[in-house]
């Protein structure tokens, strides 16, 4: 879905400054791709085809899925996923650890950017139960964007991906980023895996985080945002600070001298980030931005107690979370209903 800016209030002019509200990946290569338009970084264009039009087939059980929300097409919604790739995964499918549904609406000036967490318990089609990150070992991220479409009741129309490393070298690529967090972050078993050497395998390290405001690079960043077991909200704190972060992106954003950044960070993410928009599609999308640029976002963890809940057993000898769809359900009537 391409959105029709006829409705819309006049555009900023060409020449103003492009304070935005990008929250994902997928914006983000929006605005560089109109950026690049606008100055000239047309060497760059043979990265950006390879990151975009990477359309996965829709099955016939997710042709006929009935939409309960949003029946008027008025938000656009796109999955954010973030997955493992590094050396110990190479050439095998992967577990998507970050599942976010961002919705846009420019005609109502909303945004939304909602997490699930990966541990859901749902039928998985052609699995059985299992977790929601299970998904996309078993069907890729198209079975990911089925079981969204059929347990959330929306419609995906876009989807964007990104790996471990693309994370890092993003951050890297902006100079990194000063963040204040949330609370200290204390993990006596974090995966320190981006080496490049598969036989470290997870290569478990202890990590810590301070407190206290700080910058940080690509590395540290993605540590801030990726170590979960020494949150006492687990998965759902992680949640939180992946989302603090993509705000932080959001900011850096703002700065026009960002310009000069535009051709090393296609070169550096041209292998480590994917998306199913066209350029058509992704070009339409940087107009959004500049029209929205001051729309405040609406953040949503689905986490206990209101959304979800934790058993005190495992299932399957598992640790799950279970949802509460009729909380879910009610939450996305009040969000996308007409």
């Amino acid at each position: 879905m391409i959105i029709n800016f006829e409705e819309q209030k006049k555009l900023p002019k060409k020449h103003k400054k492009l304070k935005t509200v990008l929250i994902t990946f997928v914006i983000l290569i929006a605005l560089f791709i109109f950026l690049i338009i606008k100055t000239g970084y047309l060497s760059v264009a043979y990265d950006i085809f390879k990151i975009t039009g990477n359309k996965i087939k829709r099955t016939k059980t997710e042709t006929t899925i009935h939409y309960k929300y949003d029946n008027s097409n008025k938000f656009t919604n796109i999955l954010l996923l973030g997955s493992d790739t590094d050396p110990k995964f190479a050439g095998q499918p992967v577990l998507t650890q970050t599942i976010m549904i961002i919705s846009i609406n420019p005609y109502q000036k909303k945004i939304y950017m909602i997490s699930i967490p990966r541990d859901f318990w749902v039928k998985i089609p052609g699995v059985g139960y299992g977790k929601f990150d299970q998904a996309s070992l078993t069907g890729g991220f198209g079975l990911t964007r089925q079981l969204v479409e059929s347990y959330f009741g929306i419609k995906i129309d876009y989807y964007a991906w990104v790996g471990l490393s693309g994370f890092v070298k993003l951050i890297n690529t902006f100079g990194g980023v000063n963040v204040v967090p949330t609370h200290p972050v204390l993990d006596w078993s974090y995966p320190n895996d981006i080496t490049g050497n598969p036989k470290l395998l997870y290569n478990a390290i202890n990590l810590y985080i301070s407190g206290a405001p700080q910058y940080m690079t690509g590395s540290k960043a993605l540590e801030y945002v990726r170590s979960r077991h020494g949150d006492l909200q687990g998965d759902f704190g992680r949640s939180k600070r992946q989302q603090q972060v993509l705000r932080i992106i959001k900011n850096k954003l703002d700065n026009v001298s960002t310009l000069s950044e535009i051709p090393s960070l296609f070169n550096n993410l041209s292998k480590i980030v994917k998306t199913d928009m066209s350029i058509p599609e992704v070009l339409s999308f940087a107009q959004t931005a500049i029209a929205m640029k001051n729309t405040p976002i609406t953040s949503i963890v689905l986490s206990p107690p209101h959304y979800s809940s934790i058993p005190n057993y495992l299932i399957d000898g598992q640790d799950v979370v279970l949802p509460n769809w009729t909380k879910i359900h009610a939450l996305f009537q009040k969000l996308y209903g007409n």
